[in-house]
């Protein structure tokens, strides 16, 4: 839907989306299916349950209220039973080239098939391993080994071994036939996700929820969350109007003009992990002005978390001990070492630790927790000390 352009600050843009991530009122004890509202990545494991605890006050077991598929980019995203259709079917690539997009570098090692074909061929396999129970993920692959033919069994030179490429099998999930029902050590177990409702039209449903939550946006942010193909996501973006962020064109949904319009960062700071649904747009610099920031923040592995108080320019590190009184307990004591950057922008002086120095919470987790089970924290918020 087209409309007038509306004038936005960058802090108007990211009050809004916390605000839409539900960090600033948290959910009830029966908000896990809320709170996934554009799915909870989980990778590596453990990193939905992180997520979903900054969001609700729920009990580590209402993960399992979420399913695991392979969806956006091929990544693990915990969502509602009644979404699946709108995080599988809502990728469905229209053609070559958004196939392409969505089987990642696979599509690379096929010789004479398309990539159409072998994303078929492979959801095809995929269910009929999976239809007679789950699968630990050695026993998975060798399943698709007796039934795909040699030019789709790609050879793995870490494994020592040929076998599906990881980013096709995993593209089978937007067909709705994986999903990650367990895990047996460190290695997942799959089986068959439930049936997903009809949804009408999943792809613009897809954007809308994108939108909700990143926006205002532009369809090459959308290609980058989702791992489409950029037509492929332009095509899903007909029911937005135009905004003006700072001078820059982006689209956000009509009905969220007034939330736009009236965003107001929240009270307090919330510390999030560095891989937190909040932090999935392709926009980093939106979120994280300071490029320095942003390159400790975004890391492949290990990266700090961050501290939101609707302006992300703090840092956190995760410092990992054993615990102290009971060193022969699997429990261990993590000191976050706050390190307060910036100045606020609402004229509120520059954030400052208190006299003792940066501000240390200890926080406490089981040192292997269960999969699927959500880590421990604590108290999520952590607020400037007096004086900030």
């Amino acid at each position: 839907m087209n409309g007038s352009a509306v004038l936005l600050t960058r802090r108007q843009v990211v009050a809004f989306r916390v605000a839409r991530h539900g960090l600033v009122e948290r959910l009830g004890p029966d908000g896990a299916q809320a709170a996934a509202v554009v799915g909870l990545q989980d990778t590596p494991p453990g990193t939905a349950g992180v997520a979903l605890s900054a969001r609700a006050d729920v009990a580590p077991e209402a993960l399992d209220e979420l399913v695991l598929v392979p969806s956006v980019r091929g990544a693990p995203l915990a969502v509602a039973e009644w979404d699946l259709g709108v995080f599988t079917a809502g990728l469905e690539p229209p053609d070559e080239e958004a196939a392409k997009a969505v089987i990642g570098n696979a599509w690379r090692s096929l010789d004479g098939t398309t990539a159409m074909e072998a994303l078929d061929r492979v959801s095809e396999a995929v269910y009929e391993s999976l239809r007679d129970g789950p699968r630990p993920r050695d026993d998975f692959h060798q399943a698709l080994r007796e039934r795909l033919p040699k030019e789709l069994l790609w050879w793995c030179k870490g494994c020592g071994s040929h076998h599906v490429h990881p980013s096709l099998w995993r593209a089978s999930g937007i067909r709705g036939v994986i999903a990650i029902v367990g895990r047996e050590g460190r290695s997942a177990v799959f089986g068959l996700p439930p049936n997903a409702r009809t949804v009408e039209d999943p792809g613009a449903e897809l954007a809308r929820r994108f939108l909700r939550a990143y926006g205002p946006a532009r369809p090459k942010l959308l290609a980058g969350w989702a791992g489409l193909a950029t037509s492929h996501a332009t095509a899903l973006w007909e029911r937005a109007g135009p905004v003006d962020l700072d001078g820059k064109k982006a689209w956000a949904l009509a009905d969220d003009r007034r939330a736009l319009a009236d965003a107001r960062p929240p009270d307090g700071v919330r510390l999030l992990a560095n891989l937190d649904p909040l932090n999935a747009s392709c926009d980093r610099e939106l979120l994280v002005p300071d490029p320095g920031v942003r390159k400790r923040v975004w890391t492949a592995l290990g990266g700090p978390g961050t501290g939101r108080d609707a302006a992300p320019a703090d840092a956190q590190e995760r410092r990992a001990r054993p615990h102290q009184d009971h060193p022969q307990r699997r429990r261990r004591r993590e000191h976050v070492v706050v390190e307060v950057r910036g100045r606020r922008e609402d004229g509120g002086g520059a954030l400052r630790p208190n006299a003792r120095g940066v501000r240390r919470a200890a926080l406490r987790a089981p040192a292997r927790p269960p999969y699927g089970a959500a880590p421990q924290l604590g108290p999520a918020p952590v607020v400037p000390g007096p004086g900030a």
